[in-house]
């Protein structure tokens, strides 16, 4: 009987994310994916080109799905409130919890890969939004841009701190970003 594409590849999948989670990139191989996938190292490129193309595959859509979390719109709730924050803690978590093997995989596994300061661009990215949201249309004058880059760094740290240690409970997982979010930037207009 034989196994269909689809199976195959899943099975691929499934293994590169086990070896990726427990080797790191830089050490995983794809003899040990093929093992683990029970097919020949040979039948792996019948499907991705190399590690890098099977690394894109496994965490392409996650890392798309985090790009558009950073830049989510708030427009509809007051800027920051705990209205919007409640909103942005939900989507945050759903993202985490339907990708979670490829969050832990692209914060801790991707040294010596293309995506190895993904951490770095992430900061960047709610740097950025940071500035555009609160310290460009902050009315007081001289607001330094390095405390954006403080908060974004406070900010992703933080949040990974939670995703890593949160002990499977999802209520606690949403719980806590919800309590962080509103401790490190709620109300923020009124503090800066």
């Amino acid at each position: 009987m034989q196994v269909p594409k689809e199976e195959i590849k899943k099975r691929i999948i499934e293994a590169a994310e086990e070896e990726l989670l427990v080797s790191g990139y830089r050490h995983s191989s794809m003899r040990n994916i093929a093992q683990q996938a029970g097919i020949t190292v040979g039948n792996i490129y019948s499907y991705f080109s190399g590690k890098d193309d099977l690394l894109d595959n496994i965490l392409q859509s996650t890392i798309e799905q985090l790009r558009k979390l950073v830049f989510i719109d708030i427009s509809d709730k007051s800027s920051l409130s705990t209205q919007s924050i409640t909103y942005v803690t939900e989507a945050m978590t759903k993202v985490f919890l339907d990708n979670r093997t490829q969050f832990l995989i692209l914060m801790k596994s991707v040294e010596g890969s293309k995506y190895e300061n993904i951490k770095a661009e992430l900061i960047e990215l709610v740097k950025q939004r940071l500035e555009n949201d609160l310290f460009l249309t902050s009315s007081r004058p001289g607001s330094d841009m390095l405390l954006a880059d403080s908060l974004a760094v406070a900010l992703i740290e933080g949040i990974i701190n939670i995703f890593n240690k949160y002990g499977g409970d999802e209520e606690r997982l949403a719980n806590l970003l919800n309590k962080f979010l509103l401790l490190i930037i709620g109300d923020i207009q009124k503090r800066i």
